[in-house]
């Protein structure tokens, strides 16, 4: 029985009233949520709006508030929450926020949290990276050398690196050979891929020219290594990229490397990244969505600059990277001594045997991701494995010859003075030999003859 008198000017003021006051939080809750908090400022007024469980006090408090006052004025559906289209509205909004509101309070009570990447906008001054000495800090690959100075006493050529001059515009007819690396590959005087160099003008493996160029950086990851392939490969147009990392992946950090390397966006998506990388819900999309954030979970100790997961997962990027390049890759594993204690004083390792043991499983990782993707390996790690190859090493077990002596030299020695190097060049050498007689370079576009 409907015995309601209409409902009165004034009622239908305060339900409108109501129902739009409800609406305009309703749909300002994930517009705060996502600049939590939230604030307006005009001349001395100014109001801030955070996202906490108040604003929903709020709606639930308007919504008794019009129930209890539409039964009691009209019991008739009047108004606008009394529309069967606004009740989806509501319906599906309000799911929406109790999922992803459940999800982003269960991942703060499990306090899951990402070190997420800073960013950098296109086409806009890029800032950051790290402050190392006779480095320029770089917000991608963190450091660089500077084209033109020096480094351990030897010069920087134009393309930031510590080789001989060269021209980046690859000679037609020629190929060529890009040797990425760590400081193994970045040392000597000269470094082994000059050494591969001067074997290969002597005795390219084609009848065509062959070169190789020193891409090799003190200090860098394989994760820093691949931003560095793909900002250098467009430019220098390589045939064949050998990679040589795996030290400085397992040494520990306070943060790992792609939580501490930047991201280029465009300004558009770059600002809506930033705005919702601080988003626990987001955070666990990203680190479980993509294997090469896998290592962004933020720790209150040290952790490995590229855990073994994002290392395997970066070599799998280096090679599909490579392949993408027009080139074939050539996968090296690192060989090494006894390593010292000066390792644990640094904090790179907590003991001297776990580091062996990472790096070992370092070297596995290697083999692995050659066999999954049929990729051609120079296997250091088991070559120098003899006692009659001790003697190559620099006495920390890692670098070769003369390393620890490198910056008090001036000028070149005598190949017979770093065995080590030599050896990885003739060892490299072998290697391209197996590369042209391989079914990968054969199905590549000319690969007898003229630039590819």
């Amino acid at each position: 029985m409907n015995d309601a008198v209409p409902l009165s000017r004034p009622g239908r003021v305060v339900l409108t009233v109501l129902d739009l006051v409800f609406f305009a939080i309703l749909l300002m809750l994930p517009v705060v949520w996502l600049f939590h908090p939230l604030r307006w400022q005009l001349g001395p007024a100014h109001l801030t709006m955070a996202c906490d469980w108040k604003r929903v006090a709020v709606l639930v408090a308007l919504l008794v508030a019009r129930y209890v006052l539409r039964r009691w004025l009209f019991p008739r559906p009047w108004g606008l929450l009394d529309t069967g289209f606004a009740k989806k509205i509501t319906f599906a909004l309000a799911t929406l926020y109790l999922f992803v509101g459940g999800v982003e309070g269960v991942l703060r009570m499990r306090d899951f949290r990402v070190d997420m990447p800073p960013i950098i906008f296109k086409d806009k001054d890029a800032r950051g990276g790290q402050v190392i000495a006779h480095t320029v800090p770089d917000p991608e690959l963190l450091w660089r050398l500077e084209p033109g100075s020096s480094f351990q006493g030897r010069p920087i050529n134009q393309l930031g690196f510590r080789d001989r001059e060269v021209n980046p515009v690859k000679a037609p007819g020629t190929h060529r050979v890009l040797c990425l690396g760590d400081s193994v590959t970045a040392q000597g005087l000269p470094g082994y891929p000059q050494y591969l160099h001067e074997k290969l003008q002597a005795a390219p493996p084609t009848p065509e020219p062959w070169e190789a160029l020193n891409l090799g950086m003190h200090g860098y990851s394989s994760l820093q290594g691949l931003r560095l392939l793909q900002r250098m490969a467009p430019r220098l147009a390589p045939d064949v990229v050998t990679v040589y990392f795996g030290w400085n992946d397992h040494w520990l950090s306070k943060q790992s490397d792609c939580s501490a390397m930047a991201l280029r966006m465009n300004i558009w998506s770059g600002k809506i990244f930033q705005l919702l990388q601080h988003k626990r819900c987001v955070q666990f999309l990203a680190w479980t969505l993509n294997p090469t954030l896998r290592g962004m979970r933020a720790h209150t100790g040290l952790v490995y600059r590229v855990p073994p997961d994002d290392y395997r997962a970066t070599l799998f990027e280096f090679v599909k990277a490579i392949r993408a390049a027009g080139a074939v890759p050539v996968l090296i594993t690192a060989p090494r001594r006894h390593l010292e204690e000066g390792l644990v004083a640094k904090h790179y390792a907590h003991t001297v045997a776990q580091a062996e043991q990472d790096h070992d499983k370092y070297v596995a990782i290697v083999r692995e991701v050659a066999r999954a993707r049929n990729v051609i390996v120079c296997d250091l790690a088991a070559q120098f494995a003899g006692r009659e190859c001790d003697g190559y090493f620099s006495p920390d077990g890692i670098h070769m010859d003369l390393y620890r002596e490198e910056s008090g030299i001036q000028q070149l020695v005598p190949p017979e003075r770093q065995p080590g190097l030599m050896h990885i060049a003739e060892a490299l050498q072998r290697t391209l030999q197996d590369v042209v007689r391989s079914k990968e370079w054969k199905e590549l576009p000319h690969p007898s003859g003229g630039a590819r």
